[in-house]
């Protein structure tokens, strides 16, 4: 069947600054969907109404946001057919202002599925493949920056070398917490990952993403067979804050870790969706009062890509 969309125009785009400013940014992915310059771009989307483009240097797959909120790291892609992206080995940083790009030290030669960066930059995991002396070794991986050095934390079969996906990195380094398994299989659930020791503890069935925030006070979860999102202490599981109910998109925490960003559905309001959903809107979620704010500048325009947080100097 014809995949198709009743509604409005429809790009991708989402970020928002750790000033006094919200402003919204985006690094535009172009798996389903070509810019009409054909060049991946950052979308900025600002409080004052406005949308800023950045052009990106290069492509990118999976993407994330500096935890800073001064750069974006994300994996080499490179184009197969008109509109299908493949990952290729490696991730590349980009940073702003001036707009540039490098390799990360250590990564050329990673096939990735998910990767996560520490708080401070100087730690990098990545769950996927690389070649070794029997072929390839799979499993999680520290990277530690910017000398490079890899060591192994976790191996996985290579057969099913995907064991861990949607990491997040705890501050400190120490820490991490992944999904593991799938929903097709029945056994989906979040797990808290020891990096120094190699250890894993299995969080439950409940849950099926993580994300930790910079200051190391909560871990933002998703619910696995609901829609709500919630607050867990991780240092005391059993504690725990509802913020009600949420995209199944994933939340990323403001560089001081007072706001989630969140995507929001509305119905009709962006046209109406035919076998994939209509576009979204950016929502920032205020973890001590519970109050949503609307990113009007994103109103329906987001439909794929990554999300995360951009400093409000490199807008303007």
């Amino acid at each position: 069947m014809k995949r198709s969309v009743l509604a409005a125009a429809a790009l991708a785009g989402l970020m928002v600054s750790c000033t006094a400013r919200t402003d919204v940014v985006y690094p535009y992915e172009v798996a389903n969907r070509l810019p009409s310059d054909e060049s991946d771009s950052l979308k900025v989307f600002l409080s004052g109404g406005k949308v800023l483009t950045i052009p990106l240097p290069l492509r990118l797959g999976r993407s994330i946001f500096a935890p800073d909120g001064k750069s974006v790291y994300g994996a080499h892609a490179t184009r197969t057919e008109p509109h299908s992206l493949r990952a290729e080995p490696g991730l590349a940083k980009i940073e702003f202002n001036p707009t540039r790009a490098s390799t990360v030290p250590g990564t050329p030669t990673f096939a990735i599925k998910s990767f996560a960066l520490s708080v401070r930059q100087d730690k990098l995991i990545i769950s996927g493949s690389r070649p070794d002396v029997n072929g390839r070794s799979c499993g999680v991986f520290e990277i530690l920056l910017p000398v490079g050095n890899v060591r192994q934390v976790f191996i996985s079969d290579c057969r099913y070398r995907w064991a861990w996906d949607d990491l997040s990195m705890s501050p400190d380094g120490v820490q991490a917490v992944a999904t593991v398994g799938s929903n097709t299989d029945h056994d989906l659930h979040l797990e808290l990952m020891d990096l120094v020791h190699g250890t894993t503890k299995s969080l439950g069935s409940e849950f099926r993403l993580g994300v930790w925030s910079p200051d190391g006070k909560w871990i933002a979860t998703l619910g696995n067979r609901s829609d709500g999102i919630f607050l867990i202490d991780p240092h005391d599981f059993s504690r725990r804050r509802s913020l009600g109910s949420t995209s199944p998109i994933r939340p990323e925490w403001s560089p001081d870790s007072r706001y989630l960003l969140l995507w929001k559905y509305s119905l009709f309001r962006c046209g109406i969706g035919i076998d994939i959903e209509p576009p979204a809107t950016l929502e920032t979620l205020d973890i001590g009062t519970g109050r949503r704010s609307t990113i009007r500048s994103s109103q329906c325009q987001l439909q794929i890509g990554s999300t995360g947080w951009l400093r409000g100097e490199i807008a303007r």
